[in-house]
């Protein structure tokens, strides 16, 4: 396939489900682990900007904080953040100061507070839950910009983050092209699949739309 740059919008057509699908064929594995969305109904797409939290004993820190981090962050990105605790690193006044930023959402693999006015702003964030327990003096900043671990998923700057209903995917900046052509196959065996299932067609038909899904496409061929 010709080498070409894409648009993050382009992914905007499909759901986190069809992108997994889709990834998983070229062995990737993109779905955060236990990151869901704090309220329903919310879509993001848009790259990331990676921040790393770490427990307070473990060098190095940021001399920065979380408010500084945000402002300087580039608009448009969703901010993904590495908690690996289920401590709440974000409520109500953070997350306003993120959205009032022009950031496009948060994805963390820790906790978030203040859970129903931020419900109720209707602002995307992805999180382990809600909590009372807080991070000061367990976790520090530890790193901005770096690839990071979140959700069991490795996540870099720029990396496409992809969250709705059913969780959050990342998908690798330098493999979007493959994962697009992949996704284009599996959204028409979802939708063929659907449709075969509600005119109540033969087990032996629907069973063959189902042995596709894990099987790569052949490559287009090069037009000169």
């Amino acid at each position: 396939m010709a080498n070409t740059v894409i648009n993050h919008v382009e992914f905007g057509e499909y759901s986190t489900a069809i992108l997994y699908d889709a990834a998983r064929r070229l062995d990737l594995e993109v779905g955060l682990r236990a990151v869901m969305p704090v309220a329903r109904n919310l879509r993001v797409v848009a790259p990331a900007y990676t921040v790393k939290f770490a427990p307070a004993d473990q060098p190095p820190k940021v001399p920065l904080n979380f408010y500084d981090i945000i402002a300087s962050a580039p608009k448009g990105h969703i901010l993904a953040v590495e908690v690996g605790a289920d401590r709440w690193i974000c409520g109500a006044n953070i997350s306003r100061f993120a959205q009032l930023s022009g950031m496009a959402g948060m994805v963390l693999d820790g906790c978030v507070r203040d859970i129903a006015c931020v419900r109720e702003r209707g602002y995307p964030i992805f999180a382990h839950g809600a909590a009372v327990t807080g991070c000061a003096g367990a976790l520090v900043l530890s790193a901005v910009g770096r690839d990071i671990v979140c959700g069991d998923v490795t996540i870099a700057t720029g990396d496409i983050i992809v969250g709705d209903d059913d969780g959050v995917v990342c998908l690798p900046a330098f493999r979007l092209q493959e994962i697009l052509y992949e996704a284009e196959e599996i959204a028409r065996l979802d939708a063929k699949l659907g449709s075969d299932i509600e005119a109540r067609r033969p087990l032996t038909e629907l069973q063959f739309t189902r042995v596709r899904w894990p099987v790569r496409r052949a490559a287009k061929e090069s037009v000169s």
